[in-house]
């Protein structure tokens, strides 16, 4: 199915580009909101079982729904908390009485949701819904589920600015069950951070540049662990859907035993982005170092931008993917696209046609 969409006018897209903007400077506020928003969430789960806290939890989403989902772990791994994300229709197979199943779709209308919900209740999981309406909201409230409900701050507001929301409303539900202790507090201290970083006057520039860096190339994002299955990941996310532009992302050591030697050719149109921070291993930061050294010589285009400082790994993330959305935001307007829309995603879901379950209510 394809569909014809009319150019944007250069004042169409700056306008655009300022309702994406708006929304994610909101994300420190939307923290804050989160919290409120989950208040007795975490005593609808325990059905009065005070001592019940799950073994794992899941978390089912897909796109902007699912990667605070990635971003989250990152405060939660020192905690020792079992936190995955499923990105498919069907949850694991092997759920029991200790998880815990959180359903996520800021539309809620993604019909993987929809899916993994119907077979998360029909396990014996303990299942919560966090949502802004649709479907998801209409099954929640059917089978009285725990539902933790965003309101939208505005009508033209995108899922993948609700970041926020989604991070605030999990630390407050995690924290209630007993899983991160003094979850809300680290998580008002990172938005602190980053409203202040969020701030900094320098990020338009280096986004400029680091735009221009990008304009016309398809980047393919590295960092090491903690950062690259979330902020890696997040930030090739921010360039497909603002700049609606290809983009890759993998990780540090991983690339170094298989991807690498790909770059021995026909590499032309892509540029290897090494997001580089001193919150890892001195090994690791050799390791991202000789790796663009070799690749360099190669002839591999490479740029390397270091992860903004803060205090709280999160923190650092969190304004580094903010800087993303400068970039990506100026990457849209170098090629004269909104970056609201995704049409294309849109397009396609309709060609798939009507979504069933079998286990609805």
């Amino acid at each position: 199915m394809s569909t014809s969409h009319t150019p944007p006018t250069p004042e169409q897209i700056q306008a655009g580009v300022e309702v994406m903007l708006s929304g994610v400077r909101g994300l420190p506020d939307h923290i804050g909101q989160g919290f409120t928003l989950a208040a007795g969430a975490a005593a609808r789960v325990r059905r009065g079982d005070e001592g019940w806290r799950p073994r794992r939890v899941t978390l089912c989403a897909l796109g902007g729904s699912a990667f605070p989902g990635d971003l989250l772990w990152i405060a939660l791994r020192d905690h020792g908390v079992a936190l995955t994300v499923c990105r498919d229709y069907e949850p694991p197979a092997d759920l029991d009485a200790d998880d815990l199943v959180v359903v996520s779709s800021f539309s809620g209308n993604t019909e993987e949701a929809l899916a993994a919900l119907d077979l998360s209740c029909a396990s014996a999981a303990r299942v919560a819904v966090i949502c802004a309406g649709g479907a998801l909201e209409a099954r929640a409230r059917a089978r009285d589920l725990p539902l933790i409900r965003i309101t939208k701050p505005n009508p033209d507001f995108q899922p993948r600015a609700a970041s926020g929301f989604f991070l605030g409303a999990l630390a407050a539900l995690l924290e209630d069950l007993g899983l991160f202790l003094g979850g809300r507090a680290r998580l008002a201290a990172v938005a602190s951070e980053a409203r202040a970083l969020n701030a900094d006057p320098a990020l338009a520039a280096e986004a400029a540049a680091v735009a221009g860096a990008l304009s016309g190339k398809i980047p393919v994002f590295y960092a090491p662990p903690p950062f690259a299955s979330s902020v890696a990941r997040v930030v090739k996310i921010k360039i497909n859907e603002n700049a609606k532009s290809p983009a890759f992302w993998n990780e540090v050591p991983e690339l170094n035993h298989n991807e690498m030697v790909g770059y021995t050719r026909l590499h032309a149109p892509l540029v290897a982005v090494f997001l580089t921070t001193t919150q890892t291993t001195p090994r690791q930061q050799t390791r991202v170092a000789r790796t663009v050294e070799t690749l360099r010589k190669h002839g591999v285009d490479t740029l390397e931008v270091p992860m903004r400082p803060a205090r709280d790994p999160l923190a650092a993330a969190l304004a580094t993917l903010y800087l993303f959305d400068l970039v990506s935001c100026e990457l849209a307007t170098l090629a004269g696209v909104d970056p609201n829309p995704v049409a294309m995603v849109e397009d396609f879901k309709a060609s798939l046609g009507p979504f069933v379950t079998t286990r609805e209510p």
